[in-house]
């Protein structure tokens, strides 16, 4: 079994084990990827707070760097604590020389229990030697004002300061929104033309000591598998919310670490591998004939009907659907291009006002969704009074459901079973097939009513390629149901 990445982090030791290297170390492996260090000041701390510090000679910090880097390799670099002007330069020297493209730079200046971290003279050594080789600098409002000069209290302060930051020569400045007034965590993401903006809400509890280390290390792990610097930020700012969600309560008598056990968000292969799902739907036009029958049996007025996960637009535009909402740019752009209005946004926080359309198809998103209640009570905020909301899913109970669940397990689809172009495996991470009692339940507690049912594809997977199936009415033995529900 091979690690998904190989990642390096240069920052200080926590004796406490809650942040510093021990925490980043922690993040690496919790993500599948390979960690290495490189020690740059041992601290004697706690959860309390920090009793000493003692920096490692600046020489030796790069020959560290130089014995992972020769033999090993890194994908992903992140520098935490640095606290002296001369490892900032070693740093830099071993940046150039090995020609790290990835590096996230956390500019540790303050710990969580108030002690500063770094003299001045390394403070502006930061800004003026690191930050121009970075890839993203992660600074916290604290931070962000000590190296853009600035105050920052709330999010246009942080607008600001990303922007003077930005000059300094990195390529994306996210600014963390923990310490920035207001109810939600809103971090900014800057890349010198938009921001974008991460949020989730504020946990109240003192055990949270070693987030900014964890959030920049779980960053670096992602971009160390490849992943784009959206998705790694997403994916990290999940992990670190659970991570002090569940933060232990026994570990100190003052800030305790947080939960480096919370399980990794996997980022969504419909964002990142757009056109490889949109050529497997064309292979497998014929298999959808039977989804799309029953579709179309419950479609009214396709004119004013919206496809929430619209995905690549194939179905919607043969169903004659022309809007759409989707979360993954690749398949929005996909979808444009096949002639429909697509919204950005997602199944849980819908786009679109009150009373809007007359149908609501939801085309197996319920599988994917963080929150199908929450979906399916979107659906019914956006329709009309008598409008009617379809939606097709894989039933847990079938087939389909169980050959595709061993083959996730197993890495790869059996070929004495699978169809002659199976649903990719790496488009079935995360998903969470639904038995049709889940999903009555979902759209009753969501005000529907009238509920009418379709199942199709009843025959073995192995053998759907060969003919087209009807739609049969009932539901309780299918492996593929579309439901129709009606808003009062």
């Amino acid at each position: 079994m091979n690690y998904e990445g190989k990642a390096l982090t240069i920052a200080g030791s926590d004796s406490g084990g809650g942040a510093g290297i021990q925490a980043d170390l922690k993040t690496f492996q919790a993500f599948g990827v390979f960690g290495m260090s490189a020690v740059t000041s041992v601290t004697a701390q706690n959860t309390l707070g920090v009793r000493a510090t003692h920096d490692i000679p600046a020489e030796i910090v790069g020959e560290q760097i130089d014995a992972v880097m020769e033999d090993i390799g890194a994908d992903g670099v992140k520098t935490g604590m640095v606290s002296s002007e001369e490892i900032i330069h070693v740093i830099a020297d071993r940046v150039e020389k090995y020609g790290i493209s990835n590096l996230v730079v956390d500019p540790v200046m303050v710990a969580e229990s108030g002690d500063r971290l770094l003299r001045e003279d390394a403070e502006m050594s930061v800004a003026e030697v690191l930050l121009p080789l970075s890839f993203l600098v992660t600074p916290n409002a604290f931070e962000a004002g000590i190296i853009s000069g600035t105050t920052v209290e709330d999010i246009e302060d942080a607008k600001k300061a990303a922007e003077i930051i930005w000059e300094m020569g990195p390529e994306f400045v996210l600014v963390k929104g923990g310490h920035i007034q207001g109810q939600e965590a809103v971090d900014i993401l800057f890349d010198g033309k938009g921001f974008r903006y991460f949020r989730t809400e504020k946990i109240d509890t003192a055990n949270k000591h070693g987030t900014g280390c964890t959030f920049s290390a779980a960053i670096t792990a992602c971009l160390s598998k490849g992943m784009s610097v959206d998705n790694s930020i997403e994916t990290a700012k999940d992990y670190v919310t659970r991570a002090i969600q569940d933060a232990p309560g026994n570990i100190g008598k003052g800030s305790g670490p947080v939960y480096h056990k919370a399980e990794v968000l996997k980022p969504s292969a419909f964002e990142e591998e757009a056109e490889d799902f949109d050529a497997w739907f064309d292979k497998n036009r014929v298999v959808f004939q039977s989804e799309l029958l029953a579709e179309k049996h419950f479609l009214e007025n396709p004119e004013n009907a919206v496809s929430i996960g619209v995905g690549s637009g194939l179905f919607a535009s043969r169903l004659g659907i022309k809007y759409g909402v989707e979360p993954a740019k690749g398949m929005a752009d996909l979808a444009r291009r096949r002639g429909l209005e697509v919204k950005c946004g997602s199944a849980e926080n819908v786009p679109y006002a009150d009373g809007r359309f007359d149908t609501v198809l939801m085309s197996t998103i319920l599988s994917y969704v963080k929150d199908p209640q929450r979906a399916v009570d979107e659906a019914f905020r956006i329709l009309k009074p008598g409008g009617h909301v379809v939606v097709s899913f894989l039933t847990r109970e079938g087939s389909y459901a169980m050959m595709y669940d061993l083959a996730y397990l197993r890495g790869r689809h059996d070929p004495g079973i699978s169809p002659k172009h199976p649903y990719p495996v790496k488009f079935i991470r995360g998903t969470h097939w639904h038995s049709t009692g889940e999903v009555t339940a979902l759209l009753q507690n969501a005000g529907f009513a009238d509920l009418e049912y379709v199942q199709t594809l009843t025959r073995h997977p192995r053998y759907t390629d060969d003919e087209v199936e009807k739609p049969s009415p009932g539901y309780k033995t299918g492996d593929f149901i579309v439901v129709r529900g009606k808003k009062p």
